[in-house]
């Protein structure tokens, strides 16, 4: 009776992660797709105005790493009556390019969020230290990372400490950081 029970428990267990995979499978091709288009309207700009977009650029002396510079664009939708009357957009695709100490270290963040919810989707992350070069992605379902790219087997690396600026111990920080750029954004349009 107990190997029946057993066998059972496995049979579903296997049958259980063989559906979660596939259901992430299927999530992470919505998300490429939804990346892609995105990538195509801001590059073909199929209107005959601007996107709805938000740049910031900052350079600085930063004491122990000297010049620093920062290019930040915000892409958001138009504004729409929220349920609550009040008007809204909702930022679904941010990048920034950060530069120090004359090029030698590079770091290009790109964030995609849900256009209709403004729930987060993707973040791609590229470091460049001189010649070396990195990359990161990360893919995102309710609020939750389901998969990095490349798997890094245990957070934090020792390389994840230098990936970025901000301190990334681990994927969850990555939401983190969107939901930074969210505040962001929204106090950009106040101003």
């Amino acid at each position: 009776m107990k190997l029946r029970t057993t066998i059972l428990m496995l049979a579903l267990l296997a049958t259980t992660s063989l559906v979660t995979a596939q259901n992430h499978e299927k999530r992470m091709a919505q998300i490429r797709q939804a990346y892609a288009d995105r990538l195509e309207i801001m590059k073909n700009n199929p209107y005959d105005v601007p996107c709805n977009e938000i740049s910031v650029d900052v350079s600085q002396n930063l004491p122990g790493s000297g010049i620093h510079e920062r290019h930040e664009k915000y892409y958001f939708t138009q504004e729409q009556y929220s349920e609550d009357g009040k008007m809204a957009s909702l930022l679904y695709f941010a990048t920034c390019n950060e530069t120090y100490t004359m090029g030698m270290h590079v770091y290009k963040w790109e964030f995609l969020w849900d256009a209709m919810e403004g729930d987060p989707m993707f973040a791609l992350l590229v470091r460049q230290e001189g010649d070396a070069r990195k990359e990161y992605r990360f893919y995102f379902e309710n609020n939750k990372v389901i998969k990095v790219v490349p798997e890094v087997k245990q957070w934090p690396d020792k390389d994840m400490m230098s990936l970025h600026p901000y301190v990334i111990d681990k994927p969850a920080d990555v939401l983190k950081l969107m939901k930074q750029y969210q505040t962001t954004f929204k106090t950009l349009l106040q101003e």
